[in-house]
């Protein structure tokens, strides 16, 4: 659970570029609070609301595949969170 936790603290560094990124980041933190509080107490009924407008404004995640140029592109892009989330992961102990 410590790692699952540390790895939640790490989402305020990575910044989203895009109403789909924050729709995820949105995500883990409701999902987070699921096991650890009251989700009826302030302020995840506030966040859930934006989730949703967020949603019906920008659609859900993206289901499907993309192509690798995409992919490569984005990666590109974000390489130096990626290391950071990389290096995040390798200090968990499986």
């Amino acid at each position: 659970m410590t790692e699952a936790l540390k790895l939640q603290d790490s989402i305020p560094e990575v910044a989203a570029t895009s109403l789909i990124g924050v729709i995820a980041k949105l995500e883990m933190i409701v999902g987070a609070d699921r096991d650890i509080g009251d989700p009826t107490d302030f302020p995840w009924p506030h966040i859930a609301s934006v989730l949703r407008d967020l949603r019906a404004i920008a659609g859900g995640l993206p289901v499907g595949h993309r192509s690798r140029e995409r992919t490569r592109r984005d990666v590109a892009k974000h390489w130096e969170s990626a290391v950071k989330l990389v290096a995040a992961l390798g200090e968990y102990r499986w």
